[in-house]
């Protein structure tokens, strides 16, 4: 028996998906951006997903590819240094705290082991450390991106790479926060389609010439696909 194909446009698909966001933000999630794009509109989706700068969000970045701009992946007067902050570099280069946060030993690149374990690490103790702070982490104020995995796919086993991101949606979903991923990928490319069971969702960005940058959704379990819509 076929597969029922997704629903697209109509009331009855943002219906859905504003039902499917609002649990998402309550229990947390982890979503899986596709697209061949350019780093800028990359860039300008996680600016998106790492939330308002007018409310209160714990934001952690991480860096794997060291050509990623920091600035450009947060929002606008959100600062790498500010103590809401984290960014994650397994090289060190890019890599900021908050100040508080100083008493953590830190992965060091001369260590042993790889770049994806020193990813993990960092992440488990950037998340462990805004999860403990004050009173803990309300719904969806934790947001934890990883600016492109594309580097990861091509230098790391494919096996590694995807214990590693089932580990960090196990992670983020677990402090009911929202986490995502960026790949430069098409949305039906072979490796999108192995990588989605691990996510909630994906978001599929795409640039036309001439045209602005757009988004739409696909959320697998409520079999719905978004119209195009204005990133």
């Amino acid at each position: 028996m076929a597969s029922p194909k997704p629903r697209f446009r109509g009331e009855d698909a943002v219906r859905d998906l504003d039902a499917a966001l609002r649990t998402m933000k309550r229990e947390g999630c982890h979503l899986l951006v596709t697209g061949e794009v350019d780093a800028r509109v990359a860039d300008r989706a996680t600016r998106r997903l790492f939330g308002d700068p007018n409310y209160d969000r714990k934001r952690v970045l991480a860096a794997p590819d060291p050509s990623t701009h920091v600035d450009r992946c947060l929002p606008v007067d959100v600062s790498p240094t500010d103590p809401a902050v984290w960014v994650v570099d397994p090289t060190g280069r890019a890599r900021s705290i908050p100040p508080s946060a100083g008493d953590y030993t830190l992965p060091d690149a001369d260590d042993d082991g790889s770049d994806l374990e020193r990813l993990r690490q960092e992440l488990v103790q950037a998340v462990a450390f805004y999860a403990d702070a004050g009173d803990g982490l309300a719904p969806a104020e934790l947001r934890v991106g990883v600016a492109s995995a594309d580097a990861l796919l091509e230098r790391d086993d494919r096996h590694a790479v995807e214990q590693f991101l089932r580990t960090l949606g196990a992670l983020v979903r677990g402090v009911d926060g929202m986490g995502h991923v960026q790949v430069a990928l098409p949305d039906d490319h072979p490796t999108v389609a192995s990588l989605s069971p691990l996510f909630d969702a994906r978001i599929e960005l795409r640039r036309r010439d001439g045209l602005v940058p757009e988004q739409r959704w696909h959320v697998p379990d409520r079999d719905v696909t978004t119209a195009w819509t204005q990133l």
